[in-house]
């Protein structure tokens, strides 16, 4: 029978064991606090009956302290109407008047024995700086300390007040409290004080052995104390520190706690007025000897605890059996059919396994249908708003979406096209990388601003920067309202993509449309209506309706532009070709033609100059040879970034070409021109008696000579005589004047040129940059 016993307990698993464990412990635990709370409540209850006793007794104690002091004033009044402490001890003779002066001391010495709390009385004459006391006989102050201290009681306005700060004199040890009374008694004039130093002990505390009790003043300073009072002195500063924070007034009282040495002190105070101040009487007692008379009845609770505790593990073994039985016919139901080639001692943990399995198995499935169910619904969406199953009804491609957790129903559609801009004036062109990350991450903005109004939203990427936002939105509002919130909408995308990705932006909104098949001909609307924005600013907001119905406006080209243009490149002067070509963009924009428009028509002027080089047998093939110019133009979205990329790519190389082609003999010309310009820059050198010397007509040779320096003659030979005449104004001290005619110049004609040129006249610039004038000028 035993050992089927011990099967049987062996065959439980840790479940089991953890069962009976959890019932002890739901059992035991609980009468163990409520053993532990009877003991605490008895205990509580107890220290609150003592405080409810306890403040009775605190109560007569301050008044008796209170009838004490209240005793020695009214002593200390009458004996200060004696006739012998007359104004006349002020001048008095103590050593020749012997026996007033013991009759006077006599006095003093019946003043002490008169009332218990008086430890010392002593007379202070001020005048004298002397002081009488039965014991000391009349001495006088020496000690500049002394002096000082005494001194200062004087000067109170009260006749008769309470210090604790008064040493007594000649080091003599002892309590420094004192009541002072100025004599004579409610004179304008004293001539002198008696002080009764108050003896601490003989204060009626009606403390035991282990209560605490303080009386303080109205500064808060000990007074007196009891004998266990002196065991725990740290408690004084910490029940000062209490009282500090609290404000009191006559008859004030508290209760608070301290801790001690492994104890608490239940402290009770009340405040009193006496002398002038707030005086508190403060009481502590130990809990510990509050509850001592309880310690007898410990055992009681001990046998009602072990009783208790015998019962809990009974009913424990009984609970933990009853409750195990499901957890194993779960086990059993597991294991049934199968074989276990490791059985399992945990059976909670046998349990959660299998359950995990089986739930592992069904979160795969649904993982895997929730995963494809998304692509699926974007895959069919795409397929759709493209225009490549157009096959599909309008129910049909409900009845899909709804398949697909997608549903139509009680909505209507936007279509919003973006299309960052990735060239402009202040920023350089952008790599392809560049424009996939920027359109990456205004998609993601876009789609989260859209989220907000829309209740579904689908994203459709035309990897060229530009990318289209179908919106789903509940038809809530009126027919005519319905586009407002998405046009403000598009508006703060606009913004956002402004100030986050510093990107200009265009945005196209088409709709809204009730079916699901008009999607795809809205989308195809907007994104032609985005080649309908302006040049007249950076982002622009678009209504495809507004646009493509103003898509057949006229628009008058500059014909008279476009062939001044290319006549003025031919002749090679690139500035005045670039003044055509800004007027010529501006004439476009100024009649308000849209992108697509300002794009053909710099494509016809970029033609036209092409069969004008033919004509004059230059090639554009070999000149632009692998640009692709017609796709650089067309990613441009302003005027500047038009106007600057023409000037690149389209008549820079033609005039580099233009430079190439000049004929050898006339590049030698403009060479020996320069020579002789800078050998006789002072002599007056016209162009014409070059031209007249070489055979040449003027306008040819000043076209040549231009294209090869960049400058005209005249500007280039008066750049020779002005660094000349620099040099001569910073190298020498020849007068201006004499500079001047040295280049060749009339001097006002030369001082008017040289502040043109240079900022300063040139008495200025010797001035700043000749050596000599600057250390002059430094010393």
């Amino acid at each position: 029978m035993g050992q089927g016993w011990t099967r049987k307990l062996a065959s439980k698993g840790i479940m089991y064991w953890k069962t009976i464990a959890i019932a002890i412990l739901l059992t035991c635990v609980p009468i163990t606090i409520v053993s532990f709370i009877n003991w605490h409540v008895g205990n509580q209850y107890l220290i609150r009956q003592h405080q409810q006793n306890n403040e009775e007794l605190v109560n007569d104690t301050a008044r008796q302290i209170d009838e004490q002091f209240s005793q020695l004033v009214q002593y200390a009044v009458h004996m200060i109407s004696n006739p012998i402490l007359k104004p006349s001890l002020a001048d008095m003779n103590f050593v020749d008047q012997f026996e007033k002066t013991q009759e006077l001391s006599d006095t003093l010495y019946f003043i002490e024995n008169g009332d218990p709390l008086i430890d010392q009385a002593y007379l202070y004459v001020a005048k004298q700086n002397k002081i009488m006391q039965p014991m000391l006989g009349l001495r006088a102050l020496d000690l500049p300390a002394d002096t000082i201290a005494w001194k200062n009681i004087m000067q109170s306005e009260q006749n008769i007040f309470w210090t604790n700060q008064l040493p007594r004199p000649f080091h003599k040890g002892g309590s420094t409290h004192a009541i002072v009374m100025k004599l004579p008694f409610n004179s304008r004039q004293s001539y002198g004080a008696l002080v009764l130093y108050v003896n601490p002990g003989k204060i009626q505390l009606n403390a035991g052995s282990e209560q605490i009790a303080f009386v303080l003043d109205g500064e808060d300073t000990l007074v007196g104390q009891s004998d266990a009072s002196k065991q725990h002195p740290e408690v004084l500063s910490n029940i000062q520190e209490m009282l500090s924070a609290t404000k009191r007034s006559y008859d004030t009282q508290s209760h608070f706690q301290l801790p001690i040495k492994d104890d608490n002190l239940l402290v009770s105070t009340i405040s009193f007025e006496k002398m002038g101040g707030i005086w508190t009487f403060v009481s502590g007692t130990p809990s510990s000897a509050i509850t001592a008379p309880t310690g007898p009845y410990k055992h009681v609770v001990i046998i009602y605890w072990i009783g208790s505790l015998c019962l809990a593990l009974a009913l424990s073994w009984f609970a933990s059996n009853r409750m195990y039985k499901p957890i194993r016919r779960i086990v059993d139901l597991f294991r049934e059919g199968k074989a276990e080639t490791t059985p399992e001692n945990n059976e909670l943990k046998y349990i959660e396994e299998k359950w995990r399995l089986h739930r592992s198995v069904n979160e795969t499935l649904q993982s895997n249908l929730n995963q494809s169910i998304p692509k699926v619904r974007e895959a069919l969406i795409n397929q759709f708003v493209l225009g490549q199953a157009a096959h599909l009804s309008e129910t049909e491609i409900v009845e899909k979406l709804q398949t697909l957790q997608l549903d139509l129903s009680g909505q209507h559609f936007f279509v919003m096209v973006c299309r960052l801009h990735s060239l402009g004036k202040k920023r350089g062109k952008l790599t392809a990388k560049d424009i996939q990350l920027l359109t990456y991450a205004a998609v993601n903005l876009l789609q989260e601003m859209a989220e907000r109004t829309a209740s579904y939203v689908h994203i459709v990427d035309f990897m060229d920067g530009s990318f289209a936002v179908i919106a789903f939105m509940p038809s809530t509002l009126p027919a005519e309202e319905r586009k407002r919130p998405l046009m403000q909408l598009s508006a703060e995308m606009l913004d956002t993509l402004r100030k986050v990705l510093n990107m200009p932006a265009t945005i196209v909104v088409n709709g809204p449309t009730e079916a699901w098949t008009d999607v795809p001909y809205l989308l195809e609307q907007a994104r032609r209506a985005l080649s309908y924005r302006s040049f007249t600013s950076d982002s622009q907001l678009l209504d495809a309706d507004v646009v493509l119905e103003q898509a057949n406006l006229k628009v008058e080209f500059p014909f008279e532009l476009e062939q001044e243009f290319t006549h003025t490149l031919n002749l090679g002067l690139e500035e005045e070709a670039m003044e055509i070509l800004i007027r010529f963009v501006e004439a476009l924009q100024n009649d308000g033609a849209p992108e697509w428009v300002v794009h053909q028509g710099l494509t016809r002027l970029r033609n036209n100059l092409f069969r004008s080089m033919i004509q004059s047998n230059h090639n554009p093939y070999a000149i632009y040879d692998g640009m692709k110019l017609q796709e650089e133009l067309e990613e441009l979205r302003d005027a500047n970034a038009c106007i600057e990329w023409f000037h690149a790519k389209i008549i820079k190389p033609y005039m580099d070409a233009l430079n190439r082609s000049y004929h050898q003999s006339m590049k030698h010309l403009v060479d020996q021109i320069i020579v002789a310009m800078n050998e006789n820059y002072m002599s007056d050198l016209s162009l014409e008696t070059f031209a007249m010397e070489a055979g040449v007509s003027v306008s040819q040779l000043s076209k040549a000579f231009r294209q090869m320096t960049g400058i005209n003659y005249i500007d280039y030979l008066t750049s020779i005589k002005m660094s000349h005449c620099k040099k001569l104004l910073v190298t020498t001290d020849m007068k201006i004047s004499d500079i001047a005619k040295a280049v060749g110049y009339q001097p006002p004609y030369f001082n008017r040129m040289f502040k043109k040129l240079e900022g300063m006249t040139p008495g200025q610039y010797r001035e700043q940059f000749n050596p000599v004038h600057v250390n002059k000028k430094q010393a």
